[in-house]
């Protein structure tokens, strides 16, 4: 007798489901850099299938679902979306696609295909009439793909997922040398900007997105979310702040050149590998100086990032020149950005540590009264920073408080045996802390501690700047 087919995934389901969903995402990441038929995209092709066909033979479909950023397995989102799988969310809605339905007849074909069509150029894609019409036209009848309408306002999700996916497409047509698509770093970098203006802690809740997966082009999104931030604080005019976002964005576009195992070396790079990393603000003003629909300070930027305020970075000057504001304001954000990134050949920095070796170590290779508004601009307990209360708690700073910036918003950290936490209420420090200028500064990596991971996994974490209660 023929059971009733289930449509509920149990909660093994769930997690084999999520697995999936990864391999998906890489799939499609990797088809960005090799064709779909080198064995690096295959690899994971077939992880994909395999994962796939094993909930097939219980289920009889595996519906994917992309809402207001988030990925939708069952009846639920991710428990624990990683970076690549944001990158997923970004080329989906890009390209108009809402939901994946796997049948049962699937075949690895078929895979392919769509994942292909996940790294094709949108506009291509219009071309050819849609996702759906090239899917039938390529005879896929086993995947089902639904259609997404507009993009839903305020989701920084969806505005770090699709500025990702635009930096993907930008290296690809680098590489290939084909002329960049400016009109989607035009619009992706116009969302930024909103919401940063319109939600200004929101630069927060997109740095939660921190990894080490495509390395250069999160760098590069971070730098953009920090200088427009930055810029705010300055009261660059919206104009303004769209041209720093676009040169921020792509100011690293150089390091397309630069041979992966340079790029990706676990330990420091002796002369010679410098030598060629060097050249990447060369290679970066050259390439966006010849696309004319961008502003000509994007190649300024590209080649000015990495001089540094006092002339002591690269590349070499025959001569003195005065540094362009949105240099100088990228070679701090880049600063910060790098030492708090977790990295090959070491652990990241805690944001005060950061801060204070960028005072430190850096004062003279950065403009002085910019990098003082940096750092009024992340305040003295800055996003992320990890605090011993009087009662030896451990608080986590989740968001900054807009109207007083020295009562940041905070969180308990709960440490048990299965897994460490963050409390699901969030308060200001002060109802913590009569006097937070007390609090010793702790560094999570001394305690065997994930913040930055409990950080980006807070469940209904708030956008909202708050305020002091």
């Amino acid at each position: 007798m023929q059971t009733e087919a289930k449509t509920s995934l149990s909660g093994a389901a769930r997690l084999a489901a999520e697995q999936v969903v990864v391999s998906l995402a890489r799939a499609m990441k990797n088809v960005s850099f090799y064709d779909v038929g080198h064995p690096v995209v295959g690899d994971v092709i077939a992880e994909f299938m395999n994962g796939l066909n094993d909930l097939l033979k219980e289920y009889p479909e595996l519906a994917i679902k992309f809402v207001s950023g988030y990925v939708v397995v069952g009846d639920r989102p991710l428990l624990n979306p990683h970076a690549s799988v944001g990158n997923l969310v970004g080329a989906c809605h890009r390209r108009g696609v809402e939901t994946m339905v796997f049948r049962r007849e699937v075949t690895i074909e078929e895979v392919e295909h769509v994942v292909s069509l996940l790294a094709t150029d949108p506009a291509e894609i219009d071309k050819g009439g849609g996702i759906e019409a090239m899917l039938s036209d390529r005879g896929v009848r086993g995947i089902m793909i639904g259609r997404l309408g507009s993009r839903p306002k305020g989701d920084w999700q969806w505005s770090y997922a699709s500025a990702l996916d635009v930096l993907r497409g930008a290296a690809m047509e680098v590489r290939t040398g084909h002329t960049i698509d400016i009109g989607s770093i035009q619009l992706s970098v116009r969302d930024i900007v909103d919401d940063i203006v319109n939600e200004g802690s929101i630069v927060y809740n997109l740095l939660s997105m921190k990894g080490m997966d495509e390395y250069t082009f999160i760098h590069a999104l971070h730098i953009c979310i920090l200088a427009v931030e930055l810029g705010r604080r300055i009261d660059l005019p919206q104009e303004q702040l769209e041209e720093l976002g676009i040169a921020t964005l792509l100011h690293d576009v150089g390091k397309i050149f630069v041979p992966l195992e340079i790029l990706r070396k676990p330990t420091a790079l002796d002369e010679a590998e410098f030598a060629v990393m060097s050249r990447h603000p060369v290679d970066g003003a050259v390439v966006l100086a010849r696309e004319s629909r961008l502003p000509e300070v994007t190649a300024v930027v590209a080649f000015e990032h990495h001089i540094h305020f006092d002339h002591s970075g690269y590349p070499r000057l025959s001569r003195p020149r005065t540094l362009h504001l949105y240099s100088l304001m990228a070679s701090i954000v880049d600063v910060y950005d790098a030492l708090t990134t977790m990295r090959p050949y070491r652990p990241p920095f805690p944001p005060h540590r950061a801060l204070q070796v960028m005072r430190e170590e850096y004062g003279g290779r950065l403009e002085p009264r910019l990098l003082e508004r940096f750092f009024q601009m992340l305040g003295p307990h800055p996003w992320g920073t990890l605090l011993r209360l009087p009662d030896d708690r451990l608080a986590a700073i989740t968001r900054p408080n807009a109207t007083a910036p020295d009562n940041p918003f905070a969180r308990i950290v709960e440490r048990e045996l299965e897994r460490d936490r963050l409390s699901e209420e969030e308060v200001p420090l002060r109802a913590l802390a009569a006097n937070t200028s007390q609090l010793e500064v702790v560094d999570p990596i001394a305690l065997g501690l994930e913040l930055p991971t409990l950080l980006r996994d807070l469940p209904g974490a708030s956008v909202g700047m708050g305020t002091a209660s």
